[in-house]
């Protein structure tokens, strides 16, 4: 049972309240920013962002093509995603795109690198396929097909263009000159319909997935309304399960009858084809499945006899990371030793050795940290990988023959890998608290030992965001500090804008999802994704946030990240404390004006922390649980509920809530509500699906029978991340008012017409 340990401080009066408005409110420094040359971050600002997507480098090398999401307010950005153009050397970046009210996406070049290709709703009639030259010039729109094009691609010599496109049966592959000259022809008549094909290694076959059977019946009453529908497992998402044998075809596109490769009572869930052309990886998983990946293994497919090898066998999932350049060896990424969640590895096996699970080789197993993907080198000798260091991610390489991971990058900031070709430079997305994400291109060898961008010779690709130099930023700051139990705990700490030392400020702490997730030097925020911390608006409203890697979070390890499986709460629980224990000993917090949040597994800790101590003030807590009993049949994730509250991650684990009943009870903030007396803001999506919205319910009605001072807002139609920038903007409203009301005592909470008001100011700021 977890030690339950209620965590007494006084409650302040209304008095009090005005009290510390008083003394976190004076010397503000709005009067004096207004005379700076940059401004504190505004409500538009939080929707001005613009990010980077796909990337594709040219044949020849020198450039790439990239997807930009702009700024867009009320449409979700991504109606708006444009194509661009830039120059490896940095000396050129252009629009190609300019259809304002059309998302284009899905960027390739035909292999001449005269044309490229891309996807968009332009048309109005779904995403179709159009072509463009690269020198720019008016789009020509090769496909008008019901249902959109899903997916395209370019055989080897160009010389033939394969789409994928239709609905329900009628979702098959079609082909057309590699120029978009003339009309398309039918490839496949599929009794079923294809789930999606890439083109072989050669470029001269595809290999494509489609199901055995198909359930018309079921096609045909969604497409006439009927919404009811059973469930699988607990699972309601339309179409979540697969309940027919998925395999794989291979098919020569000169007219060729399909070959079907596989056979047999499982689903082909992924697949990738070796540079040699004589063995095909893939992810398989049973017709049956459980409600998530565990039961996916790794198989070595001959193309040729249809021999099928399994490369492993463990209730972990497993990606394919891919062939190396000689096609002699397969990388994936599973999780450590093939044991269950934590740290992740990257495994290398020999193409042509035996097969069985112990011929993997962990080529980061003394890199004892979260691997995020990775990439061959040119000669097939190692692997690059983008790798956790506490609160920033560097660059690393792995050689795959006894030796040591290689840290080449030692920076504050975020690295991505978004494109690394044979023979071109690497493209690197990079960002840090003071700069959103750019592309940066750069040789591996300039990689190793950069701090310092410009003077280790990288070049700067893509200026997205310029607006942020008129943005007043705020500090951020990694902080230290030991907890309990003597472990050393790392976070963030926003300060307020123009930070006074001898003022003490209102300290909100935000807690990530995951929980094995970390919060990281980005920079904050960022509309894309409504669940990371607003730490440069919150400074404006003079107040400091908080954001620990409590335990639990990715990116100090493995001990670190599994120590709360099986006692969820207490070790994390002391580090949130004393971090803000800490950062009251530095003088920025005053303790009688304390705000908690977050969503998800943070919105779990906002819950814990409400029937378990009285410090805070307010609390505004986003999609999280409230009694684990009820959550488990439920939630999408039995998974994760079988390994932190049954303390076991195999398929046929005794780790369901009815083998220890009372300690999944023991775990539930719900046992403990009487406790709760902090004003308490609920956000639930509607639709939710992974922290469904009954634990709201159940969390909102306890508080309103115990006299408690709550609200609860739902957001229709949402799933667990919320994209409608309007519900966006009504959270973070609703979250910063809910604090203004019990920090400060500054109401009320959620002004709708002050809401609204906002919202056309924002409109009219992003035009």
């Amino acid at each position: 049972m977890v030690p339950f340990r209620f965590t007494p401080h006084s409650l302040p009066t209304l008095a009090g309240l005005a009290l510390a408005a008083l003394l976190v409110t004076a010397g503000s420094p709005a009067v004096e920013l207004a005379a700076q040359e940059t401004r504190p971050m505004g409500y538009a600002d939080l929707f001005r962002q613009a990010s980077m997507g796909q990337v594709a480098v040219s044949p020849q090398g020198d450039r790439i093509l990239y997807t930009l999401t702009p700024a867009s307010f009320p449409d979700p950005p991504s109606r708006h995603t444009q194509i661009r153009m830039a120059a490896l050397d940095g000396s050129m970046d252009r629009a190609m795109t300019r259809v304002e009210e059309a998302g284009n996406r899905d960027p390739r070049w035909h292999p001449s690198g005269e044309l490229f290709g891309f996807t968009s709703t332009r048309a109005g009639n779904g995403r179709q396929l159009f072509l463009m030259p690269v020198d720019g010039g008016e789009a020509l729109q090769v496909t008008d097909v019901e249902g959109g094009v899903v997916d395209w691609g370019w055989s080897g010599d160009g010389e033939t263009l394969v789409y994928l496109a239709g609905q329900g049966q009628d979702r098959q592959l079609q082909v057309m000159d590699g120029r978009g000259q003339g009309a398309s022809r039918a490839l496949t008549e599929h009794p079923t319909p294809i789930q999606g094909f890439t083109w072989r290694e050669d470029g001269q076959e595809l290999l494509f997935t489609a199901p055995d059977d198909w359930d018309a019946a079921n096609h045909d009453r969604r497409e006439a309304g009927f919404r009811a529908r059973p469930i699988q497992r607990g699972l309601v998402f339309d179409d979540f399960l697969t309940l027919y044998p998925s395999h794989l075809w291979a098919l020569d596109p000169t007219g060729s009858e399909p070959r079907r490769l596989t056979e047999g009572d499982f689903i082909v869930h992924g697949f990738e084809d070796s540079p040699r052309g004589d063995r095909v990886a893939l992810v398989v998983g049973p017709v049956d499945p459980h409600v998530d990946t565990r039961p996916r293994e790794i198989f070595l497919l001959d193309p040729g006899s249809g021999t099928m090898e399994q490369l492993t066998d463990n209730d972990v999932s497993e990606s394919i990371i891919g062939f190396s350049p000689s096609g002699s060896h397969l990388a994936i990424s599973a999780g450590r030793d093939f044991a269950g969640p934590g740290v992740s590895d990257i495994f290398v096996r020999e193409v042509d050795g035996p097969a069985g699970q112990e011929h993997w080789r962990s080529v980061t197993g003394d890199f004892d940290n979260h691997v995020f993907g990775g990439v061959w080198d040119e000669d097939g000798e190692g692997l690059y990988f983008v790798g956790a260091d506490g609160v920033n991610r560097q660059l690393f390489q792995a050689p795959i023959q006894d030796a040591e991971v290689r840290q080449l990058t030692n920076w504050q900031g975020v690295a991505a890998i978004h494109a690394a070709e044979p023979g071109a430079p690497v493209v690197l997305g990079f960002e840090d608290p003071e700069t959103p994400q750019d592309l940066w291109a750069l040789s591996w060898d300039q990689a190793a030992g950069a701090a310092n961008r410009e003077d280790a010779g990288w070049t700067r690709l893509t200026d997205a965001n310029p607006w942020v130099e008129e943005i007043q930023l705020a500090r951020t700051e990694t902080l230290r500090w030991v907890s309990d139990d003597g472990t050393e705990v790392e976070g963030l700490l926003v300060y307020p804008l123009d930070h006074d030392p001898q003022r003490q400020y209102p300290l909100i702490t935000d807690i990530h999802g995951g929980p094995a997730a970390a919060y990281v030097n980005s920079f904050l925020p960022t509309s894309s994704n409504p669940h990371r911390a607003y730490g440069h608006f919150f400074a404006a409203h003079d107040y400091a946030l908080f954001l620990p890697n409590y335990r639990g979070s990715s990116h100090y390890g493995h001990q670190f990240q599994v120590e709360i499986v099986g006692d969820y709460w207490t070790r994390a629980t002391e580090d949130i404390h004393t971090g803000i224990d800490h950062i009251i000993e530095m003088g920025v917090a005053h303790p009688d004006s304390l705000g908690m949040m977050g969503w998800s597994a943070g919105g779990h800790w906002s819950n814990w922390m409400l029937v378990t101590t009285d410090r805070f003030q307010a609390i505004a807590t986003g999609a999280g649980v409230t009694n684990w009993i009820s959550l488990y049949g439920q939630t999408d994730n039995q998974a994760s509920r079988e390994w932190y509250l049954g303390r076991d991650a195999s398929l046929d684990g005794q780790n369901q809530p009815w083998h220890d009943f009372d300690h999944w009870w023991d775990e539930s903030p719900l046992k403990y509500i009487e406790n709760a007396v902090t004003p308490t803001l609920i956000h639930f999506p509607q639709a939710d699906q992974r922290i469904p919205m009954p634990q709201g319910q159940e969390l909102h009605l306890a508080l309103k029978k115990l006299g408690v001072p709550t609200e609860f807002l739902v957001y229709p139609d949402e799933l667990h991340a919320l994209q409608d920038p309007r519900n966006q903007l009504v959270k973070l409203m609703g979250e910063m008012g809910w604090f203004e009301t019990w920090i400060r005592g500054e109401g009320p909470w959620l002004d709708w017409s002050r809401v609204m008001e906002v919202a056309d100011e924002i409109e009219e700021e992003l035009r």
